[in-house]
């Protein structure tokens, strides 16, 4: 192995034991356990291949939004950044190791990432379909359409992804007391939809033998 990549590698390894440990800090404001009725609103798509690869580091790509026939003040209300790092959060919940966003966004050019651009033994995509806000103000809910996908990132572009789930319906938290900030209550309902989408995910397996 050259110096580069030995360099390159111990990098990968530090960002994501980095972006672990403070997403595990921060979840401990979440459930500790996902309630086994969570992703029930959620469609599972096709995919192969995600509990065979097991992977351990994974890039979340920046959010694709797919919403054609919808204006840009629609487009640009979706919180691109703040999904992103709630689907961190969630996918430590299921024991994968997310690399820091900085990090991702330093291979992004023209604003499109490369699989495979920092070593990542799996890329996590975002898709936002529908996003409405029409009822935020009043009743604190977002009505959504979004689908994760779990790719691997040697696999040819379109091919079937290694996993997939979307959900479209509405999001609202059952207390909204509990946040001190507009700001807060956001990210507990991205948190939300994150943890939904990925509730029927494999588990990365941490056994003696798995990678």
């Amino acid at each position: 192995m050259s110096k580069f990549a030995s360099r390159s590698t111990t990098h990968r390894s530090i960002q994501a034991l980095a972006v672990t440990a403070l997403f595990t800090i921060a979840s401990c404001a979440l459930p500790n356990s996902i309630p086994e009725q969570r992703g029930g609103g959620v469609a599972v798509l096709a995919g192969t291949g995600l509990e065979e690869l097991n992977p351990a580091d994974v890039a979340v790509a920046p959010v694709a939004i797919h919403m054609e026939d919808m204006s840009q003040r629609h487009r640009d209300a979706v919180p691109q950044w703040g999904l992103r790092q709630a689907m961190q959060r969630a996918l430590v919940r299921r024991r994968y190791s997310p690399l820091s966003l900085d990090f991702v966004d330093s291979s992004v050019v023209n604003a499109s990432y490369s699989a495979g651009a920092v070593g990542e033994q799996a890329v996590c995509e975002i898709i936002v379909h529908s996003w409405s806000e029409r009822y935020w103000a009043t009743e604190k809910r977002l009505d959504v359409d979004v689908e994760v996908r779990m790719v691997d990132p040697a696999a040819v572009e379109g091919s079937t992804p290694l996993w997939a789930a979307r959900m479209d319906g509405m999001v609202a938290l059952n207390s909204i007391t509990n946040y001190s900030s507009e700001e807060a209550l956001r990210a507990a309902v991205l948190d939300e939809i994150s943890l939904e989408l990925v509730a029927r995910m494999p588990a990365r397996n941490l056994s003696a033998g798995s990678k």
